[in-house]
């Protein structure tokens, strides 16, 4: 049996949100519309209220366009397919991390298959999500001292200990180790969140997980920045800076 996604259409066209969902009605069986939305602004709290496996986004609407509202709520953790009239806005897609790109009026045969291969690439992510999580408790249980990454070769195994800070890149991580590699990992910054030891490990950003051995100088502000090494700075959120305060001092009073 097909697994059942739920979708979400945003488009400032009533039309057109009423055309689109009768195709998805009429030809693609396995798409459940939980919701359609008109307002941009609307459409992000319906997005983060309602989690969708998948989302139809028209790109230019009042307010807010499709790419300022995927920034919004980056790092996306659904499928996104475009729908628009305007094909210079192909490449842009592709950059926010698009699945596909649908113009209108949308072809039959072009929905089916950008609709399949989101059926795909879902049903792939959920699988290795599985694997990734039961490989990532067994090496922690094993090894408390490694973690595992999961870059496009499989996974690799580095000691936490090397990791100096990760950075959150869309559907992507990337890890900057000790020895100046940089390691891109095709999963979201919040999964590594849940596996990175809380002691020594911190969420200082949306953007940002730190190593707190690595860190020189905390540097006063609205939220502030950290000085890792004596040369790279990244910034501290507002909503995150009394925790991140609270953990270092208790870093530095356990160093």
């Amino acid at each position: 049996m097909q697994q059942k996604l739920r979708a979400i259409l945003i488009d400032d066209e009533v039309n057109n949100l009423s055309l689109l969902e009768k195709m998805l009605l009429q030809l693609c069986s396995n798409v459940e519309v939980v919701a359609t939305e008109t307002n941009a602004l609307q459409g992000i709290e319906l997005l983060r209220n309602l989690k969708p496996d998948l989302l139809f986004l028209d790109i230019q609407m009042p307010y807010l366009n499709g790419f300022e509202l995927l920034q919004e709520l980056e790092p996306v953790d659904f499928e996104v397919i475009v729908v628009t009239a305007y094909d210079e806005f192909a490449l842009a897609a592709f950059d926010h991390h698009v699945l596909g790109f649908l113009t209108k009026p949308v072809v039959r045969e072009k929905l089916i298959q950008t609709v399949q291969r989101a059926s795909d690439r879902i049903h792939q992510k959920s699988i290795a999500q599985n694997i990734f999580t039961l490989l990532g408790k067994q090496l922690q249980h094993n090894d408390e001292s490694k973690i595992a990454l999961s870059t496009t070769n499989g996974l690799l195994f580095v000691e936490e200990s090397d990791i100096i800070y990760c950075e959150s890149s869309g559907n992507y991580t990337h890890f900057h180790m000790k020895n100046g590699k940089r390691i891109i990992v095709s999963r979201q910054l919040g999964e590594y969140e849940k596996l990175l030891p809380e002691a020594h490990f911190v969420r200082i950003h949306d953007k940002y997980i730190i190593h707190l051995h690595y860190v020189n100088e905390y540097i006063k502000g609205r939220g502030g920045e950290v000085k890792i090494n004596s040369v790279i700075s990244l910034p501290v959120s507002a909503n995150r800076r009394d925790n991140f305060l609270s953990r270092f001092e208790r870093w530095v009073k356990k160093g």
